[in-house]
């Protein structure tokens, strides 16, 4: 009987009105209607983006679409039941690849909630979508006809940072079968973090695809974070710092993974890549290091630019260039990529002046390559289906 009552009590209780005030004036309790979990974006047959948020009757949602911060596509959403579901369609965007989305209620950047994939980029998390990209659908795939990888989060500790630090580790879907495998040391874009490779690139899928397609030598791939110790924002300098990213590199990542993982520990088994500014770093580390990498990869960088570093013969990176362009039978495979649409291009043409001065370009390891897309991850997935296959091999 007593718990008859407390039931009955309980059940009086919630169905008593909410207060004035508690889901503000207009009596709208959120709880009445909900979005389906991972409905918050979607893409139809045609390519259009399906976006839905939940909001309160009366609010301004707007849904800003698109990887360029500066001019994003601005959608305004609308509550058609009064019931606060905002819904957008946005067709004809001309969008490939991951894209931002960005919501605002009331001018506030919130997430969407309702929508399950996230990414860090722009120094941010954020809502984000996978649209159709008819050259690298095929790259990203995850097919269920072969084999696939691992993916780790793993700590360290680093001796030159004096703390724990965090990487993520790929490895190759026939890793636990034993033997010991080369592996690619990878910097992120400087506005990513070291878990930005999964969720948003995919490339963990694009390199169980190229292995399954016998295109490249399977390899581990580490990413790390490049910006944590750098705090490149408030220094007019970007190199400053890089001496110690290089001994945070030589010391405490090479020497975790040569001791927790089965990795080939010769320079020729060695490759050091990266995405903008970690690639700027990936190239500065590797040309000075020739003993320690046997290949380098540059994907959409770009450094001569007296807005972020000293120009010319005064540029620490020049003076590791010379190094590497004196001793080109230390270097195997020296790649690097732009896209033409990427806002940097015309510092990647002086850069490659620069190296056509010192006479990299002449290299027998060394590709540069162009593609039709901006600074973002349509433009990664192409170097990486490039830059992969001339690794590790004999």
């Amino acid at each position: 009987m007593l718990e008859n009552e407390n039931l009955n009590h309980d059940t009086q209780e919630t169905q008593q009105p909410a207060p004035q005030g508690v889901h503000g004036d207009h009596g709208y309790h959120s709880a009445r209607v909900k979005l389906q979990p991972g409905s918050g974006i979607t893409v139809g047959e045609n390519g259009e983006i399906i976006m839905k948020f939940k909001a309160c009757p009366g609010d301004e949602v707007i849904a800003a679409v698109g990887n360029d911060n500066r001019n994003p596509i601005r959608v305004p959403m609308t509550d058609e039941e009064g019931n606060g579901i905002f819904t957008a369609v946005l067709e004809n965007h001309g969008l490939v690849g991951p894209q931002m989305i960005n919501f605002s209620v009331n001018g506030l950047d919130v997430l969407n909630t309702s929508a399950s994939q996230l990414w860090y980029l722009a120094n941010a998390l954020h809502n984000y979508v996978e649209l159709p990209d008819p050259e690298t659908d095929a790259l990203i795939e995850a097919r269920r006809d072969i084999a696939h990888g691992s993916v780790t989060h793993d700590f360290y500790y680093s001796e030159t940072y004096d703390k724990w630090m965090n990487c993520t580790v790929y490895t190759p879907p026939d890793y636990e079968q034993g033997g010991e495998y080369p592996v690619l040391y990878f910097f992120h874009e400087c506005a990513e973090n070291e878990t930005a490779w999964t969720p948003a690139s995919l490339l963990n899928f694009e390199l169980d695809n190229l292995i399954a397609d016998g295109k490249i030598v399977p390899f581990l791939m580490v990413e790390l974070d490049c910006t944590v110790p750098l705090n490149y924002h408030n220094n007019e300098d970007w190199f400053a710092g890089y001496d110690k990213i290089e001994q945070f590199l030589l010391k405490d990542i090479i020497s975790f993974m040569e001791t927790k993982y089965r990795v080939r520990k010769d320079k020729w088994d060695r490759a050091i890549s990266g995405i903008g500014l970690g690639a700027v770093q990936a190239a500065y580390i590797g040309m000075r290091n020739t003993d320690v990498f046997g290949s380098i990869g540059m994907f959409t960088a770009f450094w001569i630019s007296s807005f972020y570093h000293a120009e010319g013969k005064d540029d620490p990176f020049y003076t590791a260039a010379e190094k590497i362009a004196a001793h080109p039978e230390e270097v195997k495979v020296f790649y690097h990529s732009e896209g033409d649409l990427d806002p940097h291009f015309r510092s990647v043409e002086a850069e490659n002046e620069m190296f056509a001065l010192l006479g990299i370009d002449k290299l027998p390891g060394y590709v540069f390559k162009v593609y039709h897309a901006s600074h973002n991850w349509s433009s990664y997935r192409r170097s990486m289906r490039d830059f992969a296959p001339l690794l590790f091999r004999d």
